[in-house]
């Protein structure tokens, strides 16, 4: 199951042909009808943090890291999944929040679509994708006393992570709810003529979490969700 779904890691990512510099989701993705049911019950499972339609929904061999043995009880302990404040929840609504990308296979289907139609062309480890329309990028990691330098549109761009922020090696930001490592990530247009910083919740990067779930028994499962590489 593992190998399996490896396999088809690299097959997605290296399946896509788009615009030059660019990740526009497609419009009025079209699922078939089990599918698209199951995504939305899912949506309203991580609404109302629902942790019983999520184990009961749960592929027996979920995937949760590539180094791990994989399974629902280690999914568990890699959640915190007793304690009201683990971060799952939160994680999986910004992930179903992002746009989708196509069924590529008729049993296997990925979220979000940064992974999924991620051109090949642009390595996963130093770029990132701008997800929505007219992102500010600044000139200071932050609302007060920064300037807007331009705007970008599901730009592919580049990544200084070092110039992110908060640093490497400092204490995440305290009373503010981000996913990862960074607050604001410093980007430069692959035209090199912006660069400056991004909230957190208008890039993603194809290496960051994914989801992936499975038709397993004619029904669909959450089958695995993992980041890196």
């Amino acid at each position: 199951m593992k190998k399996f779904i490896l396999f088809l890691l690299i097959l997605f990512v290296t399946g896509t042909t788009l615009a030059q510099g660019k990740l526009t989701p497609y419009d009025n993705v079209s699922l078939p009808a089990g599918l698209e049911e199951f995504i939305v019950n899912l949506e309203n499972a991580v609404d109302q943090k629902d942790k019983k339609f999520i184990i009961n929904h749960m592929s027996a061999n979920m995937m949760n890291s590539f180094g791990g043995d994989g399974g629902i009880n280690e999914f568990k302990e890699y959640w915190n999944w007793d304690s009201d404040s683990t971060e799952f929840w939160n994680l999986m609504k910004h992930i179903l929040q992002l746009d989708r990308g196509k069924l590529k296979q008729e049993d296997v289907y990925f979220i979000p679509y940064v992974f999924s139609e991620w051109p090949e062309t642009y390595d996963p480890f130093e770029h990132s994708a701008i997800t929505g329309l007219n992102v500010n990028v600044r000139n200071k990691p932050g609302l007060a006393n920064s300037q807007v330098l331009g705007q970008l549109t599901y730009d592919i761009v580049k990544v200084n992570y070092e110039k992110s922020y908060p640093s490497f090696g400092s204490p995440r930001i305290k009373n503010v709810n981000y996913i990862g490592e960074k607050l604001w990530y410093y980007i430069e247009s692959l035209d090199g003529k912006l660069n400056g910083y991004v909230y957190w919740k208008y890039i993603w990067s194809p290496v960051n979490y994914r989801l992936g779930v499975t038709k397993i028994e004619d029904r669909w499962l959450i089958s695995f969700l993992v980041e890196g590489d």
